[in-house]
């Protein structure tokens, strides 16, 4: 269904040197984060912050607390992609692009004249201490947008990373239709949405390897919305042979004696719902999360650098009793194509690999 690729080693050893987990460490980091690298003038002030971005981790990865993987949504812009280098990870992958998004759906939608506007790709990024030995990603159909959302060509990024002595897991990201922001109007946005949520579970369903780990992360926009709620849980839940997703950073909040459950920051994310991280089992091994913390929240150095805080889940491989899924992971009453006109040429885009940086 996707392209792939395999990350290779092009540069000499001491270029390449990074810190990877000790020991005695995690088996798995993973940090999810919407940076807001969009461009001027949609938003201002933002390459100081995402600059800011960039040298805390920078700073993590020189105190050896850096995430394993950071899957970033958002990253538009040039400073955004710089990212991954500023940060010292050693392998990268984008996500598919095309050479022009759709305008806006709505004949409603007030700013229909300007199909002018920006196009931007995917804006998602996956940075990684592991080798990423393989990637798939796609965009979304042409049809599965609403407003604003459709300047960009949204989508999905499968990576697959070995860790040595550890066997492999699988990483991916994605970023879903807004609801307000995309300033299209409520039932357009709900389309948009469901078709978005069906497109990723027929990906994640045909393209991930279902006999190892799958942590899917990502600003989900889900929010507290009854037709939200509606569609992405239990397409997730489908996805997962029939039962939901372990959800693990919402479940140190809700608990009652974890120092995140007492973060006011922590509670907001979960009270937002948009950024979540979602524990897909393989056959014989899950990924168990072990703790949670948030480097990019209302108290990092400088202020908060994003309308969005950046967190990360800390896991350990752990034995599972979770069968194989079946192939047929299409949400009931999913029709049997969700794209639209030119949808297969988009669930065929490209991946890019940058390795070696």
């Amino acid at each position: 269904m996707a392209g792939s690729a395999a990350a290779q080693t092009t540069a000499p050893l001491a270029a390449l040197e990074v810190a990877l987990p000790q020991l005695e460490s995690p088996d798995l980091s993973v940090m999810t984060y919407n940076v807001k690298g969009l461009p001027w003038p949609i938003a201002r002030g933002r390459p100081e912050a995402l600059a800011n971005i960039a040298a805390h981790l920078a700073d993590m990865r020189e105190g050896g607390v850096q995430p394993a993987v950071v899957v970033l949504q958002e990253a538009f812009v040039s400073r955004a992609k710089a990212i991954g280098d500023k940060a010292g990870y050693r392998y990268q992958a984008t996500g598919a692009g095309i050479p022009r998004a759709s305008e806006p759906s709505s004949r409603r939608f007030p700013l229909r004249r300007l199909n002018r506007g920006p196009q931007l790709d995917s804006g998602l990024l996956v940075l990684s201490d592991y080798p990423i030995v393989d990637i798939k990603a796609a965009a979304f159909p042409e049809s599965a947008c609403a407003g604003l959302d459709c300047f960009a060509a949204k989508g999905v990024v499968l990576v697959t990373l070995e860790m040595p002595g550890k066997g492999r897991v699988q990483v991916a990201t994605t970023h879903l239709n807004s609801r307000g922001a995309s300033m299209a109007p409520t039932r357009e946005s709900a389309r948009a949405y469901r078709e978005q949520v069906d497109f990723l579970c027929e990906f994640l369903g045909s393209e991930r390897d279902a006999s190892i780990p799958l942590v899917l992360a990502g600003d989900f926009n889900l929010g507290d919305t009854e037709e939200r709620l509606a569609i992405l849980p239990p397409a997730l839940e489908h996805l997962n042979g029939g039962t939901a997703p372990d959800e693990p950073f919402r479940n140190f909040v809700q608990a009652t004696d974890t120092e995140i459950s007492r973060s006011d920051d922590a509670r907001w994310v979960v009270e937002r719902a948009r950024d979540m991280q979602y524990i897909l089992p393989g056959g014989g091994r899950t990924l168990s999360a072990i703790s949670a913390r948030i480097p990019f929240g209302s108290k990092t150095p400088g202020g908060a650098l994003s309308d969005h805080f950046g967190y990360t889940v800390e896991y350990r491989l752990a034995p599972s009793n979770t069968r194989l899924a079946s192939r047929d992971t299409r949400p009931t009453g999913m029709a049997e194509k969700t794209a639209g006109s030119g949808g297969d040429t988009r669930l065929h885009g490209s991946a890019e690999t940058v390795s070696a940086r």
